[in-house]
């Protein structure tokens, strides 16, 4: 009875042990055009210009209140990193 055991323990453990490096290769994905514009859109932004930069959106946004601004977005989770004002 205590073979079984510790078999069992052995193959489950083996097989953790191979699963792990798989889950571990899966990068994040990015963010597309279209899913920022959307999200950007969403937030009320109208998007006059957008672009990817360095694994960054840049974008020239202007806001419900008519402030047109610079816009750094992540790539990877759509979040605005910077907003600054254009004069």
């Amino acid at each position: 009875m205590r073979t079984i055991t510790i078999g069992l323990l052995a193959a489950s453990l083996a097989g953790f042990a191979i699963a792990a490096p798989v889950s571990a290769e899966t990068a994040p994905s990015r963010k597309t055009l279209e899913q920022v514009v959307t999200e950007l859109s969403a937030k009320g932004y109208a998007i006059r210009e957008i672009e990817m930069d360095d694994g960054h959106f840049e974008a020239t946004v202007v806001d419900p209140k008519n402030i047109v601004s610079e816009a750094k977005i992540d790539g990877y989770t759509g979040e605005i990193l910077r907003l600054e004002r254009k004069h």
